[in-house]
């Protein structure tokens, strides 16, 4: 029972949360202090998939910001602003955009201009049919196998347009809850940013593991059939 298995989540968050940003914070430093010592060099920023289907940019967002959206996610979940998925058993999602007054906020559309430049996307039109979204799986709940390709009679339909999507990655304490596009678990962890074209790759989950949530904030666009993914212009990252 939906209801059930939120409650039970909610004393466990309430207990772990905490103790799960300061390990993060702590494995993060010790293994920086790790990759120093042995003066090793520091891994590829962007990782692109077979055909460009796909893009990773790892270290998208900061440690501070993913503990934001993460707090931001809990507070939903615990207010009951997220909705039971019916796709999937242990899953739960907004759409941030219809209803902005609840969901938006200044660091998500902060986010959402990032995004824009880190993919070169300033100007083209978002997509309409799921927006920005904020998903919570706990453990046991996976994604299914599908796409997200435009249909015709489908509110937000855009007749000759990709939808293209990226997922910031706010919670992954399993490797299990890592996206799986094409039958290609994506090599992401917290803090990372994935893309790739939704309508047109095959994409799911498989059930996730352990006692921490899985959460994402989603952002998509709707671009021509022959759009490609490229590697992010120089100082994406700067804020305008």
């Amino acid at each position: 029972h939906p209801s059930a298995t939120r409650s039970d989540w909610r004393q466990r968050v309430a207990s772990s949360s905490s103790t799960s940003i300061s390990s993060s914070a702590a494995t993060a430093a010790t293994a920086a202090t790790a990759a120093t010592l042995l003066q090793q060099p520091a891994p590829p920023r962007c990782i692109f998939g077979p055909g460009k289907q796909w893009m990773v940019v790892k270290g998208f967002v900061s440690e501070v910001e993913r503990q934001a959206l993460f707090r931001k996610a809990v507070t939903h979940m615990q207010r009951q602003e997220l909705h039971p998925n019916p796709c999937g058993p242990g899953r739960f999602f907004a759409k941030a955009d219809d209803e902005p007054s609840i969901y938006v906020n200044p660091l998500l559309e902060q986010l959402t201009r990032r995004c824009e430049r880190c993919l070169r996307l300033l100007g083209v039109p978002h997509d309409c049919v799921l927006g920005r979204t904020i998903s919570l799986i706990l453990p046991g709940g996976f994604i299914h196998r599908h796409t997200d390709a435009y249909r015709p009679g489908q509110p937000g339909h855009r007749p000759g347009f990709e939808h293209l999507r990226c997922n910031i990655v706010v919670s992954l304490a399993d490797p299990s809850g890592r996206p799986v596009v094409e039958g290609a678990a994506l090599p992401v962890e917290q803090c990372d940013l994935w893309a790739f074209f939704a309508s047109k790759c095959l994409h799911e989950t498989v059930p996730l593991q352990g006692r921490e949530p899985r959460i994402v904030m989603g952002f998509g666009w709707s671009v021509p059939p022959d759009h490609a993914l490229e590697r992010p212009p120089a100082e994406w990252e700067h804020e305008r």
